[in-house]
């Protein structure tokens, strides 16, 4: 008998399942996942694949010690993936659109099969740089890893932040665009084909 296939992990499951859905829609958008509606001022709603956001959180290291914020966290897939499949002791989404918040916590409950917020998980909608300046002025280093996918025209509105953070030791995690405009964040992994830049301050073995 041959072996059978090796089982996907429901996170796989059902967030590919959501990309399936986002692509059908329509179908000949460079970007179909865009919706109109939201605010893309900072951050596009543009999904990173489920298998990308995997592999993006393998490269950062991301592990049970860890608390993630995602900034910008769309329907919440790497939230979700950060507890789901790698443990991380907490993880929060912030993210503008109140559909797209609705819709993170439908899916993590599915993935997670169970209330989501009892598992360390928590979505909000809200302000980006808020929550980024929230995170800086706070006297303990309140996330470990942050997840940004930020349009590189703003990046003189969250910079200073972002390297305040860096320096206590968070790790960041940019999906399509590279920080090399912020030249203090010291680039630990690249993955230029998916579009994948890990910093750290130290190296990441």
């Amino acid at each position: 008998m041959g072996k059978s296939p090796p089982r996907r992990s429901t996170f796989l499951q059902v967030f590919q399942a959501a990309d399936d859905r986002a692509h059908d829609a329509v179908q000949d958008e460079m970007f179909p996942a865009y919706i109109d509606s939201v605010d893309a001022t900072l951050a596009p709603f543009c999904p990173t694949s489920a298998a990308r956001v995997v592999k993006a959180l393998q490269l950062a290291h991301v592990s049970d010690t860890d608390t993630l914020i995602d900034l910008g966290s769309g329907d919440g897939r790497f939230v979700t993936a950060a507890v789901a499949e790698f443990g991380c002791k907490r993880a929060y989404g912030v993210e503008t659109d109140e559909l797209l918040v609705e819709d993170s916590r439908r899916l993590a409950d599915e993935v997670l099969g169970c209330d989501h917020r009892t598992c360390g998980v928590e979505f909000e909608q809200g302000d980006l740089l808020e929550t980024l300046k929230t995170a800086t002025c706070a006297r303990d280093l309140l996330y470990t890893v942050i997840v940004v996918f930020l349009l590189p025209d703003h990046t003189d509105r969250f910079a200073d932040d972002l390297v305040a953070l860096y320096r206590r030791g968070a790790r960041i995690v940019s999906l399509v665009f590279n920080l090399s405009e912020i030249p203090e964040l010291q680039l630990q992994h690249a993955d230029d084909s998916d579009g994948i830049f890990i910093y750290a301050s130290s190296p990441l073995s």
